[in-house]
């Protein structure tokens, strides 16, 4: 059956970006306008195609123009400034991201998503200010806790990041993640017993990251709980994708060393 209407033009090539496939997604986007001219979620369409598949230039062009046609529409000046960033362009993505915000200072996840694009490229101190904001809008939204303060470790403001931190973790005590950064922070700041207590408290079934799992293995070992090491060991391999060197403790052994030898 032939695509009707322009919504399902733009809901099928979506899907194709989600299912990550720009290039088919474009040709389809593309169709979509020759039937829709002028259909506003098909020129986004079009222009998220293209940022994926590298583009950066012609999505810029397509933004530029929707930013014209559609003054502070957030979710236009949100993909400008990411392909301002993909482009290494970062003072017209401040620019345009300072555009969304006065027309958007509420909405916590478009600040958050703002933030995130500037924390995703070492850009810590253009995020900052969107993450306080997205945690100002939104104050019982653990994900905005958590961006500021990932975003204030990354700007060596430890103890703001330990309490931004917290404040996730107590909003959505479930947040592995959250769990795993906020016990990074307090084991390279030399709180162990803190930082082991806060590993431990997540699930082994839980997605883990690599830096908290070094840590907990460099501060929790059960030698005589066998169960518990071939957990430990299995979870090393699943999450490092390869064995642990010699034994469960030999690799406790390297990652304890890794952390003596990392600057805290």
């Amino acid at each position: 059956m032939s695509i009707q209407s322009s919504e399902e033009y733009e809901k099928q090539g979506l899907r194709l970006l989600q299912d990550e496939r720009p290039a088919d997604a474009l040709e389809l986007f593309e169709e979509g306008m020759r039937r829709f001219p002028g259909d506003a979620d098909l020129t986004m369409g079009t222009a998220m195609a293209h940022l994926r598949l590298g583009d950066f230039a012609r999505s810029c062009e397509i933004l530029e123009d929707l930013r014209r046609s559609q003054p502070r529409s957030g979710e236009t000046l949100q993909a400008l400034a990411e392909a301002y960033l993909s482009r290494g362009m970062t003072a017209e993505a401040v620019r345009a991201a300072q555009e969304a915000v006065e027309g958007g200072r509420d909405d916590a996840r478009l600040l958050s998503r703002l933030g995130r694009a500037f924390y995703s490229r070492r850009k810590y101190a253009e995020a900052l200010p969107l993450y306080e904001l997205a945690a100002e809008a939104s104050p019982d939204w653990s994900e905005a806790w958590f961006g500021l303060g990932a975003c204030q470790w990354a700007l060596r403001q430890s103890a703001s990041a330990e309490a931004a931190l917290r404040r996730a973790v107590e909003l959505e005590p479930k947040d592995w993640q959250a769990r795993q950064f906020l016990g990074c922070v307090l084991c390279d700041v030399g709180r162990k017993k803190e930082a082991r207590e806060m590993l431990e408290s997540v699930p082994l079934d839980a997605a883990w990251q690599k830096p908290a799992l070094e840590r907990m293995i460099a501060m929790s070992w059960w030698p005589s709980d066998a169960k518990r090491s071939a957990q430990m060991e299995a979870l090393w391999q699943k999450v490092m994708g390869h064995a642990a060197p010699r034994g469960a403790l030999d690799a406790m052994e390297e990652a304890s060393r890794r952390m003596d030898e990392s600057p805290s």
